[in-house]
């Protein structure tokens, strides 16, 4: 028997969840390049967290939230052949508006470490996602993933849910 595909995955989880959702990609934008050859263009489907924000000259090499069906074929085509490769996609299945989506996820980008500076939360690398899910405390891990029915990783065609069960 064959792995589940993300779209198989999804197209089953519509089926269960009696709400309208939509399914997002969120990448490194710099893993994004290599494979792709470049950024996506920004559109409504294509956004870089890092627009609109003091890091917006990094936006490129930040990350991105994609809409999968709304986005071109040429970009859904580099999501799959980053879906097979080392430097994998996060796949979310969530409910929430696209705008919602991007508050919450931008809103998480930096933590306060102990002696009280801040760091940049890699959770948009999909290698480095299912290790920072499981270092959460479990309201920390109930905050951060509230927006989505789904947080999963796909990496060398791999799918697997990031985030731990309580």
């Amino acid at each position: 028997m064959s792995a589940p595909t993300i779209e198989s995955h999804f197209a089953a989880r519509q089926q269960q969840i009696s709400l309208p959702v939509r399914l997002y990609a969120l990448v490194d934008g710099l893993l994004h390049a290599e494979v792709a050859g470049g950024s996506p263009e920004r559109s409504a489907a294509c956004v870089a967290l890092f627009d609109g924000t003091p890091d917006a000259s990094l936006a490129d090499a930040g990350p991105w939230l994609i809409d999968h069906e709304s986005a071109p074929a040429s970009v859904r085509a580099a999501l799959a052949a980053q879906a097979t490769g080392p430097s994998g996609v996060s796949w979310i299945i969530s409910a929430y508006s696209r705008g919602a989506l991007l508050d919450h996820l931008r809103a998480n980008l930096n933590v306060k470490l102990p002696d009280g500076r801040l760091a940049l939360l890699r959770f948009y690398d999909a290698r480095l996602m299912p290790a920072i899910a499981a270092m959460m405390e479990p309201m920390q891990r109930i905050e951060f993933f509230v927006i989505a029915f789904d947080w999963l990783v796909e990496i060398n065609g791999k799918l697997m849910e990031a985030r731990p069960r309580a």
